[in-house]
């Protein structure tokens, strides 16, 4: 079953149960329902926290409104137009799109201008960086982490039994004892750059290659590229809430840092060519980074609201 269709129908469940007139038979069927698939507690969970969170709505008649705007019903059950468009309209559109509802649905993710730590099951220590999602699928004889979105660092804990894979929609990457980091990348590849031991990156249509520590591999169009060496940044200074960077592109640095920020950083990266930048700046005060930007370099930057921030050359 699709994440949109068990989104769909924990939509229909919890409309049915916030209705006075839900019965004991109607709990059991819920109760088998979340039975039959763990994600489904999950998102009848995840989707009940949005709701809730409509109690915050000040005013009643709005809140009224809203819960007329569908006759809950059973799933399964033949539902009037627009009933549970109605809510997910109202509970998902506020928050994502309908293609994000996978990540939604993640074993772990972080919002824009957030990082996590978490320590998994086996002992492996794991960093997700700003507006980033993952799943953990360990079982017997592997451990995978799905990296949905964003970029992860993680610490092995040693398992002989169980190799330790990171998978993107370019291909993988089997950690030998390591700590390494793995970033989908806005253009679509995927960067794998090891910190410590050896891992071995590989496309979905090419062979691996190994990467050592201080390097980095590039998976791109289900291609592993050479690898090569990351130089003298420090490609896991996010995790402690740092922006490094050694003679970058301007148009890089802002980019990572509106990666941190809500709404909408604009610059034209063509206007700002030739410009580099080197330095250390704090991820978790973006404004103070731009300023900076701003009184070594030959640009304006305008804060039109908090959510609009407009970068020109002078």
């Amino acid at each position: 079953m699709s994440a949109e269709q068990i989104v769909s129908e924990a939509a229909q469940w919890l409309a049915l149960l916030n209705d006075e007139k839900v019965s004991a038979a109607d709990r059991q069927a819920f109760e088998e329902w979340c039975e039959a698939d763990p994600r489904h507690r999950v998102a009848f969970e995840r989707m009940g926290a949005l709701w809730g969170s409509l109690d915050e709505l000040p005013a009643e008649p709005a809140r009224l409104a809203l819960n007329q705007a569908f006759i809950p019903r059973k799933p399964g059950y033949a539902v009037r137009g627009g009933q549970v468009l109605g809510l997910l309209g109202v509970l998902v559109l506020g928050w994502a799109s309908v293609e994000q509802l996978p990540l939604w649905m993640a074993d772990q993710r972080t919002g824009v201008g957030e990082r996590s730590q978490v320590v998994l099951a086996d002992g492996s220590q794991v960093q997700l960086n700003s507006n980033s999602a993952l799943d953990v699928k360990f079982d017997g004889q592997q451990r995978v982490i799905e990296l949905l979105k964003g970029e992860m660092w993680v610490e092995v804990a040693k398992d002989a039994q169980r190799p330790f894979v990171v998978r993107t929609d370019q291909g993988t990457a089997t950690a030998l004892g390591t700590r390494f980091l793995v970033q989908r990348a806005v253009d679509g590849s995927t960067v794998v750059t090891v910190i410590e031991s050896t891992v071995a990156a590989k496309g979905n249509h090419s062979e691996a290659v190994k990467v050592t520590a201080g390097q980095r591999a590039i998976l791109k169009q289900g291609h592993a590229q050479p690898a090569q060496a990351v130089g003298s940044g420090d490609p896991a200074a996010w995790t402690r809430g740092l922006l490094t960077v050694d003679d970058r592109p301007l148009s890089e640095v802002l980019q990572t840092l509106a990666s941190y920020r809500h709404g909408v950083v604009r610059f034209d990266p063509q206007a700002l060519q030739g410009m580099r930048v080197s330095g250390v700046f704090k991820l978790d005060d973006s404004d103070a980074a731009l300023a900076t930007l701003a009184d070594n370099l030959p640009i304006k930057v305008e804060h039109f609201t908090d959510l609009l921030v407009v970068i020109k050359p002078l």
